[in-house]
Parts: structure tokens; C-alpha cells; sequence
């Protein structure tokens, strides 16, 4: 649905990251794993095609969505949650119509049709990262792309964002999100970014205490092989 091959991700004359092999198929669940500034966003803003590639090839045959860290946007703008949603069309050619019945449909999916017309600066956490999710969908995605959408959530948060993502791949969706949480479902696919490179697997082969404590640079403790998995020392 989208791929990399032979790809080089920086800027300027600056490598990020080097060889990177990275294809997201039909279907699939894909976690995004590795330190700050290892260039897990390069990776993501490379696939969505917004950084062009320094080397190598970018192909993609279906409709991408995505969804930014939520720190990263201003909340000063008085926009309403139904407002934002509809950014996710912005340069379409869509009749009013549509672009209605499309934002409705992406609020009710996401479970914030409630709160379309509260202003998004005074949205809960959690509630502002539905509405992210929401613009996302909007678009109709085949393939959802998250920038750490659990980033500043409570425990509860995190768990109701965790649980809409696995309802909306579990409708067919590809999901690729960029995390902290290092346990993961079983059938997911991980690539840990590090050291200038990325390498791509299955959980349970890439997601190994010794491996994750040289990438993470401390020890890491995995209490399953697939479930709960985290570090020995602080964050």
C-alpha cells in the first residue's frame, strides 16, 4: 500500500536515516519504536510523502491518513471540534453535502459526535486526540498514521485511544502509530529506528530485553514476550 526501498531520510546534507526498507501492507499493524530524535517522525512524514527522500524510492497505492502529536498544534484558534475534522478536506472538491455527512461520519466513528461543536482548545486530552484521530478518517484512509497519539494522556486516555485503534484496524484499516509502549499485540509487525537505521519484524522477534536495552541505552525488563514490556530504570 506504501513502501520505501533504498531510502535515505534527512535534510540537507544531514542523514537521519540510511537503507531503509520499510513496505506497510493490507491489513497491517505496524509500531514504531526508538529513542527521541532517532528519526521515528522522519520516518513517519517519509511515507506519508511530506519529506521528500534524500536517495531511493517512495511508492504508494492507497490513501494515507494522518495524525500529528497533539503538542504540536496550537490550540489558541477558536475552531470547533466539527471545524477541525473538516481541516482533513481541506483542497477537496466535495460538495457541502458530503463533506458533512463525512465529518459526522468520522466524529461518530472516533466517539466524539457529542462534543462536534465544543471548541478544541477546551477539549479533554483524550477527547482532542479523537478529534485528531477524526480529521485522520475523514480523509477515508486505507492506511492511519499516528505520531505518538497516547503522547501527555492519562492511563485512561492512553486505554480508550489504544482500544479505538485496534476497533479501527480490526475493520481493515493499516495502522502504523509511533509509541513508547513497548508491549504490543500479538501479529504485530515493529520497526525499531536507532543508530541511523530501521529494522523491521515481528514483535516477538524484535521485541527482546537485550535488544531493546542497547537501543534504549538501559536496561529493559519484558515481563511477556508480547503484552507488557518496560524499562527497568526511569523514562
Amino acid at each position: 500500500m506504501v513502501e520505501l526501498r533504498g531510502a535515505r531520510l534527512g535534510y540537507g546534507s544531514t542523514t537521519v536515516l540510511r537503507e531503509v526498507e520499510l513496505a506497510v501492507e493490507a491489513g497491517d499493524s505496524l509500531l514504531v519504536l526508538g529513542p527521541n530524535g532517532a528519526g521515528k517522525t522522519t520516518l513517519l512524514r517519509a511515507l506519508l510523502g511530506i519529506e521528500p527522500l534524500l536517495e531511493g524510492t517512495r511508492r504508494a497505492a492507497a490513501t494515507l491518513g494522518y495524525t500529528p502529536q497533539r503538542g504540536a498544534l496550537d490550540p489558541v484558534f477558536p475552531l470547533r471540534a466539527r471545524q477541525v475534522v473538516a481541516q482533513g478536506l481541506l483542497g477537496e472538491a466535495l460538495p457541502r453535502a458530503e463533506v458533512t455527512g463525512r465529518v459526522e461520519a468520522a466524529l461518530a466513528a472516533c466517539g466524539i459526535a457529542d462534543a462536534r461543536q465544543t471548541l478544541f482548545r477546551d477539549l479533554s486530552g483524550g477527547q482532542a486526540q479523537r478529534v485528531l484521530i477524526a480529521r485522520a478518517l475523514v480523509r477515508e484512509p486505507a492506511v492511519l498514521v499516528l505520531d505518538e497519539p497516547t503522547n501527555n494522556l492519562d492511563l485512561r486516555g492512553q486505554a480508550e485511544i489504544l482500544e479505538l485503534l485496534e476497533r479501527l484496524h480490526g475493520e481493515g484499516r493499516s495502522v502504523v502509530r509511533v509509541t513508547h509502549r513497548l508491549g504490543a499485540s500479538p501479529g504485530a509487525r515493529v520497526a525499531l529506528v536507532g543508530d541511523g537505521k530501521v529494522e523491521v519484524g515481528d514483535a516477538a522477534d524484535l521485541l527482546q530485553p537485550e535488544r531493546l536495552s542497547a537501543l534504549f541505552g538501559f536496561p529493559v525488563e519484558a515481563a511477556h514476550l508480547l503484552g507488557v514490556a518496560g524499562p527497568a530504570g526511569p523514562k
